[in-house]
């Protein structure tokens, strides 16, 4: 016994009712937003981890410092080369300590600044040292917001959220 009259279903006027939602087919979409792709997974920010630096993931860095050249700042780049081509100099002019020392004084004078070169340099609002009565010292030579160990944060890889690496702080 069938309860179709001339091929229709009966119920709905006649029509086969729709599935929707999560239990319909992949190609069918309704109210569930994931059901057609028209959701989108969004990964819990990255902030918490101890390698997340301003927005940029360390943990390359953190693994194998200065593996990546890439990531090296480029004003600390710059100086250090300045500072090793003039102890070539002065070690082929065989100067003495105080000589050297003089003269690399008066030619760093003559360098544009640590930051000069780098539109991205951000000094902090306040130096760091002058809390302790240092200001000025050697630690902070260069004293961009952006420079952590001789790498530049800007450089890095953005986060992208939490990932298989994530580390808690």
């Amino acid at each position: 016994m069938t309860f179709e009259k001339n091929g229709e279903k009966p119920g709905n006027g006649g029509k086969t009712p729709e599935r929707t939602g999560t239990a319909a087919a992949p190609g069918l979409s309704a109210g569930s937003p994931a059901a057609g792709g028209r959701g989108r997974i969004v990964r819990l920010p990255g902030i918490n981890c101890r390698f997340h630096e301003a927005g940029h993931c360390a943990v390359d860095e953190s693994m194998n410092p200065g593996l990546n050249e890439d990531w090296r700042c480029g004003e600390e780049q710059r100086i250090v080369r300045a500072y090793d081509h003039f102890l070539e100099q002065a070690e082929t002019f065989d100067l003495s300590s105080e000589q050297a020392t003089a003269l690399w004084e008066r030619r760093l004078a003559t360098m544009p600044p640590p930051g000069g070169l780098c539109a991205d340099y951000t000094p902090p609002a306040r130096c760091p040292s002058c809390t302790g009565g240092g200001c000025g010292d050697e630690t902070d030579w260069l004293d961009c917001t952006h420079f952590r160990e001789g790498v530049c944060v800007l450089l890095l890889p953005s986060c992208d959220g939490i990932c298989e690496r994530f580390q808690g702080a």
